[in-house]
């Protein structure tokens, strides 16, 4: 029996079971349709499309062959002909699912390549329309894991995180073990601020998959679970024993979690490791500082300062540690040195300005030197924070209050911003503003004495009595 008769008794016997058939009654249409499958699997892509476009003129109005002409050209990654395809099947029929499925994953590959400097409003449109034609999919009880997968990606895109939770689960109860289907959804679950929910995404499948652990420590680090996040960078650090930044997250957890001591041991075998990365001798001098050795912390960084003096993180650091030392003189000198031969520095002008703001010195000088940070770099919400504390140390409380409503504006949840205009609008009488002020550096994201703060706030509520 020849090929092509057993194709037409195989079209026979299994017409009354395919969309095709029951759509286009065209029998011709759907041996060519069956051929082209069959040419496909054979590796035969060009007889492949040729068969299916036989089967489009056989019957003109069958928005599946249309609809499987789409979908050959979406596997063979021709995105021009596919989309006309199913655009085409789609003014046949505006229901049709494989066309919606075809669309939708070519609009939403569009969205994965696109840049920052994509416009938002193309990355908006065509978002949207991948969305749209997705959801028509779903419509279908057999959606399958790829559309969901998709859908959740762009829902999370697009700002919608408790539907990307709802798609994304549903890839997992289709497939449990999905490491991607995981990462994905623990990361819909931590957009919709559920760092629990996220943790335990991931916490299921971490001893088995040690990829997921950098990113289960960070969101354990976010939720304040600090020695476990500690325990999750050294799962990741087996996986990829080399890699510094999460060395350097390991260490700035332990630092955070107040494990001084093994925070600076770590930071000084990176550093023997990573001898140009200026960050492990950084961290580990304020992590010794920290522990009670300020000697030791100086005797770290004093000769990285003076190997790498155009490095300004590291002569930042430096001045701190010698102002909490109490040698003041030595913090100004530092930050003055770096000034000279970087005079153009915004983040150092805004630095040594704060001090000496802090300080309660040289207060016109701090002014310029703000003013100048702020040309350098016009609305930074610390630089505007610092020129409103010093306008305010010199007694322009006008000045002070439009500088600092500006950085409050700009870090609406920054405490040490949120007391500085509480401090602000107390030294005003404006008692009710101040305490609210206070209420929101309290509530902010800390590094703020929380014991002062309730004083604050209580004397001001007497204040108001």
């Amino acid at each position: 029996m020849s090929v092509r008769r057993r194709l037409v008794m195989l079209a026979v016997v299994i017409a009354s079971m395919s969309p095709l058939a029951a759509e286009a009654q065209n029998p011709g249409a759907y041996f060519e349709f069956l051929m082209a499958r069959r040419l496909e699997g054979l590796g035969d892509h060009p007889g492949a499309l040729a068969a299916l476009e036989r089967a489009a003129v056989a019957d003109p109005a069958s928005a599946e062959v249309r609809a499987e002409i789409a979908s050959f050209q979406l596997r063979r990654n021709r995105r021009t002909e596919a989309e006309n395809a199913a655009l085409g099947a789609l003014k046949l029929d505006r229901d049709n699912l494989e066309a919606h499925r075809v669309l939708g994953l070519l609009y939403a590959a569009n969205v994965d390549a696109m840049t920052p400097r994509t416009p938002v409003a193309q990355f908006e449109a065509t978002a949207r329309q991948a969305i749209e034609h997705l959801e028509r999919v779903t419509r279908d009880p057999a959606a399958g894991i790829e559309i969901y997968f998709s859908l959740g990606r762009l829902y999370l895109r697009t700002g919608e995180a408790g539907k990307a939770v709802d798609a994304l689960n549903k890839v997992l109860s289709q497939n449990p073990g999905s490491v991607q289907g995981r990462l994905s959804l623990s990361q819909a679950y931590a957009a919709n601020g559920d760092l629990a929910e996220a943790i335990e995404t991931l916490e299921v499948i971490v001893d088995d998959e040690p990829r997921v652990a950098s990113t289960l420590a960070q969101y354990q680090e976010q939720a304040g679970q600090l020695k476990e996040a500690v325990e999750s960078y050294t799962k990741a650090l087996a996986v990829e024993p080399t890699n510094r930044a999460l060395k350097f997250r390991r260490i700035a957890a332990l630092f955070n979690a107040r494990d001084f001591q093994r925070a600076a041991a770590l930071a000084a075998e990176a550093q023997a490791q990573h001898g140009d990365d200026l960050r492990f001798p950084r961290l580990r001098a304020r992590a010794l500082f920290d522990g009670g050795d300020a000697a030791r912390a100086l005797a770290v960084l004093e000769p990285t300062a003076k190997a790498f003096p155009r490095d300004s993180a590291t002569q930042i650091a430096l001045s701190d540690l010698y102002k909490d030392a109490g040698r003041e003189a030595d913090a100004e000198r530092t930050l003055r040195q770096l000034l000279e031969v970087e005079p153009a520095n915004a983040q150092v002008l805004n630095h040594l300005a704060y001090m000496l703001a802090q300080g309660g010195r040289q207060l016109d000088e701090a002014v310029r030197m703000l003013e100048r940070a702020l040309e350098l770099d016009p609305g930074n919400g610390a630089y505007l924070d610092s020129l409103g504390w010093a306008h305010f140390k010199r007694g322009d409380l006008d000045a002070a209050e439009k500088f600092l409503s500006q950085a409050v504006a700009q870090m609406p949840r920054n405490s040490e911003v949120q007391d500085h205009l509480g401090d602000l609008l107390a030294r005003r009488g404006r008692w009710a503003d101040a305490v609210a002020a206070w209420t929101r550096a309290r509530d902010g994201d800390g590094g703020i004495d929380r014991a002062v703060l309730e004083k604050k706030i209580a004397d001001g509520k007497s204040r108001q009595r």
